[in-house]
């Protein structure tokens, strides 16, 4: 599910405007279907923007912060759709900012263990599924290191394994 708001703009169809993601894909898909284009792509168009679900352009714009989309019309021309995250970051940057490392006050041992709040939740990242105990870290590097392998992870893509055929 996108978490920010986009921004939304078809060239010389419709100026940019910024919305949640349901309405800006509600804007965009009422000005598309509306273009003079041939019924493959209004396909296309309705799958990834009419159907009622964000999934399929977040699946397109993957890590990207923007994406453009050209709509061949009946007269030969183009029309331009443009899609971008308002706040202009990709998905690495925002796992990025998503969380911060702090340290807790020293225990009756006088440990003061690193833990990651997550900004998202408001809460501490939890250990295992239970979500009882904060996750620890003996020094601040280690904490740090665990919000890098998450920037990487949101970073990756998984290409779709596609079996071969003879």
């Amino acid at each position: 599910m996108l978490r920010t708001d986009l921004t939304v703009s078809v060239d010389g169809y419709l100026e940019p405007v910024t919305q949640t993601p349901r309405t800006a894909l509600d804007t965009l898909w009422q000005t598309v279907r509306a273009l003079p284009m041939d019924d493959c792509q209004r396909r296309g168009m309705a799958l990834m923007l009419g159907s009622g679900s964000t999934a399929d352009l977040e699946r397109w714009m993957g890590d990207d912060s923007a994406t453009t989309i050209t709509v061949g019309l009946a007269d030969g021309s183009r029309a331009i759709v443009r899609v971008s995250y308002a706040d202009g970051l990709t998905a690495a940057q925002r796992v990025a900012s998503r969380y911060s490392v702090e340290e807790l006050p020293a225990d009756d041992r006088g440990r003061r263990p690193w833990v990651i709040r997550d900004a998202e939740t408001g809460g501490l990242v939890s250990a295992g599924t239970s979500g009882v105990r904060p996750l620890e870290f003996a020094i601040r590097e280690s904490a740090d290191a665990w919000i890098r392998g998450r920037v990487n992870l949101a970073g990756y893509r998984v290409m779709p394994y596609v079996p071969a055929t003879r």
